[in-house]
């Protein structure tokens, strides 16, 4: 019987465990083993112990047995060697250290990082990785450009981050809007306007397009017709109580309540002041209350029960043949019960519209020139109204277009249909029904001059606008585009909280950081410095408006003329190629080190990266670290091209509203220049010989503040020509940049 022990023993660990007086104790060394026959080898003999030592390293302790068998007692083979093995736990490669230790902490280092990014979302570790993994994680691109993604469960994995990104007191894409009170917006973007052009210093030409016009309307302003007895008691304009409960919604009248009263009508001649006698021809905006309509009519109104005063008279002969709110309604009485039936009827209302209304008559559906034009003569009206009625500031609206244009062919109804509380009311598509009575209601200026023609298209001017101003502001905020000076102050609002530990600590560390606290405004802060270096270096954003595509499919579809035909440039592709390569090569290399400071420029070709076409990136001026000497980062300069014909006004909007600098040939979509930034923008007009004379867009750019420059060109443009003037304007920019 032998006296071997199971492999699974345990093996003995101490004296009293052994046979300290057993002879096989200490073991006797190895005995040599026979000699190897030729071919068999050690390095089968290696390899094969090799691999049992790797399996034993990476064996859970517990597996670590020896097998322990002893001679038998006529010395007969055991199971095992016949001696002892010696019980030690072997050495570990060092490789093999090195990789465990390694995967250890690498491990320990995802673990903390994830750590981090959850518990700590805002910190500047985790906005800086979430900046620098977007491209990776949120296009599902790495950073060579391919994707990341390499089977489906990664991808829905992927697609599922995105709902952790939406909050709902964020802004997202989709986000439905409408600006219930319309008249309140605009006059809180005409006073920023009024700020920001004297700031500027900016020559408003004595204020002819600005407030002074609007006080030169109120100042006229007349009682065009009134109740009986209304005008001769002193009575003033007024407008009907719409406040019920404090919500100013509607009171719900029925007809069997109380009679509708008499309509009256409130009118602002421009040519009764003098300083506004200039206009060149004669405009009324007017106010109405309890004002009737008629089925089946868009323009004409009755008004019931309202005598024309001396002065209403006098106005109506002065307005000849322009339209204004006098020459579209008749006079009807108003007729009690014992009346005459049809009149009764006439003035009778069965339905009221208690909400206030602002009827509006636009000169065109999709050229953006004239379309501008209808939106900046909208805020005119406007601004009149609320001088005869401040009351009016807190009324939800509704516009009334009364042109008989639809939707389909409107290439604004996106943008129309974002003004006031109701969907816009389109009479051509929901005429006035029999008895639908108004309660007050705005009429807008005729279409036709505006503000941008005034003064005569022919002729060169460079006044600034705050009503122009204010009218880019507000529309742009239609479509959540910021004031630049706002956006600009939100990025200047660095709370201690917001900056990073290690910079405000530098800050804090300053000596004279008390004094600087305490001395005068105009004295730097530390903290102010810090906030410049770590506010983001806006880029410049250079946007070609082509033609191209209208052009074409004008002469596809027999709509080609004379006036398109002179305008058409026939070498676009090659002016566009022009422009790109150009601003390429400008930032290659340490180029534009002199134009753009240390850390030169960098190219980013908008075209094939369209989500990148906005006004922030995120390098920063100055490495809070490094200061200003050597921590400039380059500024990125983009280029991006496209045709308003083929793209949704919403990408028309955002394209030209994150622009720096606008080029394109003289034409209508040069119009969506009015959703340029007010005040920061340069506009790049290509003309050839048959257009030069018309001004309409350098006043539009000097009416919103922005730099304005005209190029002389053949049909064949020189696109040397051009390059050279885009390259002047981005330089001036880069130098003018913060």
């Amino acid at each position: 019987m032998t006296n071997s022990t199971s492999a699974y023993e345990r093996l003995p660990t101490s004296s009293d465990d052994l046979d300290v007086a057993d002879p096989l104790y200490p073991p006797t060394p190895v005995p040599a083993g026979p000699s190897r026959p030729h071919g068999q080898g050690y390095r089968h003999h290696h390899k094969s112990t090799a691999s049992r030592w790797i399996s034993w390293a990476f064996s859970p302790s517990s597996d670590r047995a020896f097998t322990y068998s002893q001679p038998s007692a006529n010395n007969e083979p055991g199971h095992g060697p016949p001696y002892p093995l010696h019980i030690y736990k072997p050495s570990q490669s060092p490789l093999i250290v090195i990789i465990k230790y390694l995967a250890g902490a690498t491990f320990g280092l995802v673990i903390l990082h994830y750590v981090l990014l959850g518990a700590f979302p805002n910190s500047p570790y985790s906005t800086g990785f979430n900046s620098k993994s977007k491209s990776g994680i949120y296009y599902g691109t790495d950073a060579a450009g391919s994707s990341s993604i390499s089977n489906y469960g990664e991808a829905q994995a992927a697609a599922a981050e995105l709902l952790d990104r939406i909050h709902p007191s964020a802004g997202q894409p989709g986000t439905f809007f409408r600006d219930s009170y319309p008249l309140k917006s605009m006059l809180a973007f005409w006073e920023l306007a009024e700020k920001e052009v004297a700031a500027r210093g900016l020559d408003t030409c004595n204020g002819q397009l600005s407030g002074p016009l609007v006080d030169a309307y109120h100042e006229a302003e007349m009682t065009y017709c009134a109740p009986p007895g209304h005008v001769e008691a002193g009575g003033n304009f007024e407008l009907v109580p719409t406040d019920h409960n404090g919500s100013y919604s509607h009171s719900h009248w029925k007809p069997g309540d109380s009679p509708v009263p008499g309509t009256a009508i409130s009118c602002s001649p421009v040519h009764r002041s003098l300083f506004s006698r200039w206009w060149p021809y004669p405009a009324a905006p007017c106010i109405s209350t309890n004002l009737r309509t008629i089925p089946g009519d868009e323009r004409k109104f009755r008004a019931a029960g309202c005598e024309m005063t001396e002065e209403g008279k006098k106005l109506k002969g002065e307005m000849g043949n322009e339209r204004f709110l006098g020459s579209d309604v008749d006079h009807i009485p108003l007729i009690s019960g014992d009346g005459d039936e049809s009149g009764k009827n006439e003035a009778e209302c069965t339905e009221r519209i208690e909400r206030t209304l602002l009827v509006i008559g636009r000169q065109d559906q999709w050229n953006p020139f004239h379309v501008a034009e209808d939106l900046i003569t909208t805020l005119v009206s406007s601004f009149i109204a609320l001088r005869t009625a401040p009351e009016l500031l807190d009324t939800r609206v509704q516009l009334v277009f009364v042109e008989g244009y639809g939707m389909d062919s409107n290439h604004f109804t996106a943008l129309w249909d974002r003004m006031g509380a109701w969907a816009p009311r389109r009479l051509s598509l929901d005429p006035w029904k029999k008895g639908t009575c108004l309660t007050n209601t705005i009429h807008s200026v005729g279409a036709g001059a505006s503000l941008l023609s005034a003064m005569g298209v022919g002729k060169p001017y460079s006044c600034a606008s705050t009503i122009t101003w204010a009218a880019a502001h507000y529309y742009r905020h239609l479509f959540g585009l910021l004031p630049p000076s706002l956006a600009r102050a939100q990025q200047e609002s660095v709370s201690p909280d917001d900056a990073s530990p290690a910079a405000l600590a530098a800050v804090e560390a300053e000596p004279d950081i008390a004094r600087r606290r305490s001395g005068p405004p105009s004295a730097p802060s530390a903290l102010a410095n810090l906030i410049k270096r770590q506010r983001p270096r806006n880029p410049i954003n250079i946007l070609w408006l082509s033609r191209a595509k209208l052009d074409d499919y004008a002469q596809k579809h027999n709509d080609w003329s004379n006036w398109r035909d002179v305008r058409h440039i026939t070498n676009e592709p090659e002016l566009i190629d022009k422009l790109r390569t150009g601003l390429s090569e400008m930032c290659k290399g340490g180029n534009g080190v002199k134009e753009f400071g240390p850390g030169g420029c960098v190219f980013e070709d908008a075209q094939e990266v369209p989500e990148s076409w906005d006004l922030i990136s995120p390098l920063t001026s100055e490495n809070a670290e490094d200061g200003p000497e050597g921590g400039d980062q380059p500024i990125p300069i983009r280029f991006a091209t496209i045709d308003p014909t083929v793209h949704a006004l919403e990408t028309q909007i955002h394209y030209v509203g994150h622009s720096t600098i606008l080029v394109s040939s003289h034409g209508g979509a040069l119009g969506l220049s009015l959703f340029l930034p007010p005040g920061g923008g340069t506009i790049l007009e290509l003309q050839v010989e048959n257009v030069q004379g018309n001004y309409h867009f350098q006043h539009m750019a000097y009416e919103m503040g922005h730099q304005y420059e005209v190029l002389k060109i053949e049909r064949n443009v020189d696109t040397e020509q051009v390059w050279e003037s885009v390259r002047r304007w981005v330089w001036k920019r880069a130098q003018a940049a913060d």
